[in-house]
């Protein structure tokens, strides 16, 4: 044992050391700590009159004081190095790396621990200034946050970047473990990470996670870490260091979701465009609900929004204050019942306010100053985005129309024409030698070809109001549209036997037109008309039902006729196409109408047997519509 000078001028010269100092006497008892210690650890003079060495060390660490003091009873040899975590006057801790020496104080055997804290492997043998230095400028002057934690994932030190950013002081977070601040999302990876790093298992150097803040905000960070080792290299902790990437990560998510729609010809519905917009954007700024209020139609929502909520005064009071996008951080009650921050932006459409985007949280300040920019960014874009891919969507259809006008006139009612010509020319050259009844028969076959020729003129005109019904398609009764076809159809065939059952909820509305009952008498008139049954049974039902958050009306016409070979069912909607043979009479454009006018309002039709997989049972034809 080296032989020490005297007690006071060791006492002052150790109390200018920057590191911390303590001796232990008579079973580790403190006997002395300097001015460093004092500082660094919180504790008072006083403290330590009745407390030894094991009181400041953390519960997990004891037993490397128990060893070392059972090796030293037996005679032999401990190292003058070790590694501990110390527990602070505020109940935190400090991960410590300490030099022990065998010294004399106040003339009795004592021992002398020189500790610093250590932050990494790496730092454990450097001067403890640059130790002090680069703790310092990790808590105070750096833009990342800083977190250790140990083994168990209870705090150790976190910096005041990391607390400014989660909006917590040091003293509420330092009790806690670092998984209570993560979103649920990040909890399994985190340990899913630190079991692989304890394994030997190499993964990514950096990864994401999601952390709460203490509004309830969730928060992107990207972090690196490392594990923490003992001298024995046995694992005590860890360290991350969290860079705040979520104001360039909802960038990025926002310039992927608009890309996403950017040609989204297969959105021809106005209401699914939005409603998949609309769960793309809440989802990215973490939203609780949203809506889509556009041309004076509520087309998507998302979440539940206050029923009293008007869309329409909402779009006034906007347009008349000359705001393109307001932040409500009170008053959000008028929105949704729970809301406590939302942000409104205005869609402009051809260059006029057509509308608006919402967004509500039940998180107070959800939205920062960042987002609203970002979200009106966002809403400026995706309108254009709709707007030049819509006009595309509506000149493809209306060259689709004229095309499909173009084949009726050019090929049914030219065919027409020249019938009519050809019977009156063998009437203008022979009628002399005809007798009374043939010329009867060839006026007749004239006014029938004429009448057909106005059928197709009746088609063309009907497929005009079709496209122009198009553009103004709204909320209709299914019900009462079907009981009026129904009675039309009745009234046709008064020497049919027919029987007509309708099954369907009442007060249901669907996404259409007038047109509607046009398709509805076409289809129960094919029914009749392509039936040779005594007894004509045709059965209507509808039912509801959800795909995908949209509620749709699906009706079943079916019927117990010829029924339509599989084969050929597919060029029954093309027009002027009549099937086969049993299906010539008429303009062959009924049921190619029907699909135009179902499809323009954004439903489906098809056709299914009445008897699974024997199509001369009858069929069934199915249509699906929008709930309106």
């Amino acid at each position: 044992m080296t032989e020490s000078p005297e007690s006071s001028a060791l006492k002052t010269a150790l109390d200018m050391l920057p590191s911390a100092v303590f001796f232990t006497q008579e079973g580790w008892d403190l006997v002395f700590c300097n001015k460093a210690f004092y500082d660094s650890s919180g504790y008072k003079l006083a403290d330590f009159e009745k407390m030894h060495i094991l009181d400041i060390v953390h519960e997990e660490d004891k037993h490397v004081f128990t060893k070392r003091r059972k090796i030293l009873e037996e005679g032999g040899k401990v190292p003058d190095e070790l590694q501990m975590r110390i527990i602070l006057k505020d109940g935190s801790v400090s991960l410590v790396f300490v030099k022990v020496k065998d010294i004399t104080f106040s003339g009795k055997p004592a021992r002398l621990f020189h500790a610093h804290n250590i932050s990494a492997k790496a730092l454990m043998h450097q001067p403890p200034e640059l130790v002090r230095s680069l703790l310092d400028a990790i808590s105070v002057g750096s833009e990342l946050g800083f977190w250790v934690d140990d083994i168990k994932g209870n705090t150790i030190y976190i910096n005041d970047k990391m607390c400014e950013v989660l909006g917590y002081p040091f003293e509420e977070i330092k009790t806690k473990s670092i998984t209570d601040f993560f979103h649920p999302a990040s909890k399994d990876l985190y340990h899913q990470i630190s079991r692989d790093r304890i394994a030997g298992i190499k993964g990514s150097s950096s990864y994401e996670l999601i952390l709460i803040n203490k509004e309830g905000r969730p928060i992107t960070f990207s972090v690196v870490g490392s594990l923490l080792h003992d001298q024995n290299q046995n694992v005590i902790g860890s360290v991350g260091f969290f860079t705040n990437i979520e104001p360039t990560k909802k960038l990025s998510l926002i310039v992927s979701t608009l890309n996403k729609y950017a040609l989204y010809s297969k959105y021809r519905d106005l209401s699914l465009f939005w409603q998949r917009v609309l769960m793309d954007v809440v989802a990215i700024f973490s939203a609780d609900c949203g809506m889509v209020f556009i041309d004076g139609d509520v087309v998507a929502t998302n979440g539940e929004i206050n029923e009293e909520f008007s869309p329409q005064d909402m779009l006034e009071e906007l347009t008349k204050e000359g705001n393109l996008v307001k932040h409500y951080q009170e008053g959000i009650s008028k929105f949704t019942k729970d809301g406590k921050s939302a942000i409104i932006s205005i869609l402009h459409l051809n260059n006029l306010p057509a509308g608006f985007m919402m967004m509500c949280s039940k998180i107070k300040n959800l939205f920062l100053p960042g987002d609203v920019d970002l979200f009106l960014t966002f809403a400026n874009q995706i309108t254009l985005n709709y707007e030049h891919q819509f006009l595309y969507i509506e000149s493809e259809l209306e060259r689709q129309f004229v095309s499909v006008l173009l084949d009726i006139l050019s090929h049914d009612f030219l065919n027409t024409n020249t019938s009519v010509q050809g019977y009156l020319e063998l009437l203008n050259q022979n009628y002399e030698n005809m007798d009374t009844n043939k010329i009867k028969d060839y006026l007749a076959r004239s006014i029938n070809v004429v009448d057909k020729g106005e059928r197709i003129l009746e088609t063309v005109q009907q497929l005009l109001k079709i496209q122009q019904e198009r553009k103004s398609k709204g909320s209709v009764p299914a019900i009462a549209l079907l009981e009026n076809a129904i009675e039309i159809q009745r009234n046709l065939f008064p020497n049919r036997n027919i029987n007509i059952d309708l099954k369907t909820p009442q007060n249901i509305s669907v996404i259409g037109g007038d047109l509607l009952q046009t398709v509805f008498e076409n289809l129960i008139n094919n029914a009749i008309k392509h039936n040779t049954s005594d007894k004509i049974k045709i059965e209507i039902s509808g039912q509801l039902h959800e795909v995908e958050n949209q509620e749709f009306f699906e009706c079943r016409i079916s019927d117990n006729g010829i029924g339509i070979p599989e084969e050929i069912r597919d060029t029954f909607f093309r027009p002027l196409s009549r099937g086969d043979s049993r299906f010539h009479e008429g303009t062959g454009l009924g049921l190619y109408i029907s699909k135009t006018i179902i499809e323009s309002y954004n439903g489906e039709i098809r056709f299914e047997n009445r008897v699974a997989d024997d199509p001369t049972k009858g069929t069934i034809v199915v249509i699906t519509l929008l709930e309106g």
